[in-house]
This record gives C-alpha cells, structure tokens and sequence, in this order.
C-alpha cells in the first residue's frame, strides 16, 4: 500500500534584515603652544646632566652641570606645553620618542635628550594618559634629561620631538 501524497511545503531558506551602525568622532589634534626649555647651563670637566620634571618644573643635576640662570629668568627650564584637541569625554594617550638628539646651531656638536616623560593636565602625576574635558580640550607638559659632555660645544642646541596623540 502507498501512502497518498500530500503536499507539504519545506522551507529550505531563511530571511532576515540586519543593521550596521557607526560613531564617528571630531578628530583629534595636538599642537606645541611651549617648547621644552632645559635653561642655560654651564659644565665643567666631568660633564652631567639635567632633569626637568614635566608635572612640577622642578629640575636636578649631576655631575658638574649647573644652571646659572637667576631664578624666575627667561633662560630657566620649563617643560615643553602641547595642546590636545578633540571628541568631548574621550580619553587619548600620548607617544613621545624614547631620546632625541640635540643639534648645535651652526653645526659643531650634539646633545641626547633621554628619559622623555608626559604629565597630562586631565590626569594627576606623571603619566601619557589623559581625558577631554566637555569642551573637548586638554594639555600635557614633556620633561626629560638632557646630557651634557664635559667638552661640548657652547652654543644653543635644538631638537625636534615628535608628539603623537591617539583615542584609546
């Protein structure tokens, strides 16, 4: 006997719709509104360095470096100032170079910038983390130590340190 034959409908595909979705945040700058100044100096037969503290100011020395800059000159050292600007709320973070090198002016001499450090205003001590504040804005101050031979050149000496900021 064979069973009679109906007609029954087998579903062999499926339908549905989906979404995609985006945020697109303002993008985010920064830009130099001080450069890092590590004072005038002056050294004498065992060289030395100079560390600025980016949080405070604050300065030490070895060595036979000194600073011979009166206090509250315009030759004292300071710590670098950089502008960040972007998303409100968003936290960033801040890359520096592990050194840079110094050039003299005119040539004739170099100088290595090392231990370079971020203290971001948003974010209290030391640390190359930060937040935007509700208007998008935040600022972060570079330190670093600069070493000095005991037979440099005199003259000024510039180097040039790139600062990357990204959202985390």
């Amino acid at each position: 006997m064979t069973a009679p034959h109906t007609s029954a409908s087998a579903q062999d595909r499926a339908q549905a719709s989906g979404s995609a979705a985006a945020t697109v945040v303002a993008p985010i700058t920064v830009r130099e509104i001080e450069p890092l100044r590590f004072g005038t100096v002056a050294t004498g037969d065992t060289g030395g360095t100079l560390t600025l503290s980016p949080s405070s100011g604050a300065t030490s020395v070895t060595g036979s470096l000194r600073s011979i800059c009166p206090s509250g000159s315009s030759c004292t050292a300071s710590p670098g100032i950089f502008d960040v600007r972007g998303e409100a709320g968003r936290s960033y973070r801040v890359t520096a170079p592990a050194q840079a090198v110094a050039a003299r002016a005119g040539g004739g001499g170099t100088l290595n910038v090392t231990s370079i450090t971020i203290a971001t205003q948003s974010v209290p001590g030391p640390g190359a983390r930060g937040t935007l504040d509700d208007a998008g804005n935040d600022r972060f101050k570079v330190g670093g130590t600069l070493q000095v031979a005991p037979d440099s050149t005199a003259g000024t000496y510039v180097a040039e340190m790139e600062m990357v900021v990204s959202y985390d």
